[in-house]
């Protein structure tokens, strides 16, 4: 069985079917399974209660702002958390996008070169 890469670059006006080599390990090897929502992790940070009020002594409006705080830092540290582990695979993903992107140049660079002569 072939496989065919559909190339669209910015210096040709129609779409180029091109015959890929891919590994047969590779045309068998099943897609990465998408994580359901339902299985992402969740912060476990406690949120404050209402804000006390205007009638709410002193004590109180200093114990709310201070669960505040706890609780803004909380969701900080476990979005900068989940930002350091999704950091290796963005940078897979953007290094693949980037050699796929040179060799669709490259491509279009020889097209370019074949119908100048």
């Amino acid at each position: 069985m072939r496989n065919f890469l559909v190339l669209a670059g910015m210096t040709l006006a129609v779409a180029i079917a091109i015959p890929v080599a891919v590994p047969a390990s590779a045309q068998n090897a099943p897609a990465p399974a998408a994580t359901p929502v339902a299985d992402l992790p969740k912060h476990a940070c406690g949120k404050p209660g209402e804000f006390p009020g205007n009638l709410a002594t002193d004590g109180q409006k200093r114990q709310y702002q201070k669960d505040y705080v706890a609780f803004t830092d909380c969701l900080k540290k476990f979005a900068l958390d989940q930002q350091a582990l999704a950091e290796p695979h963005l940078k897979a993903a953007n290094g693949t996008i980037a050699e796929y992107n040179a060799a669709v140049k490259a491509y279009n660079d020889e097209i370019e070169k074949g119908n100048k002569k």
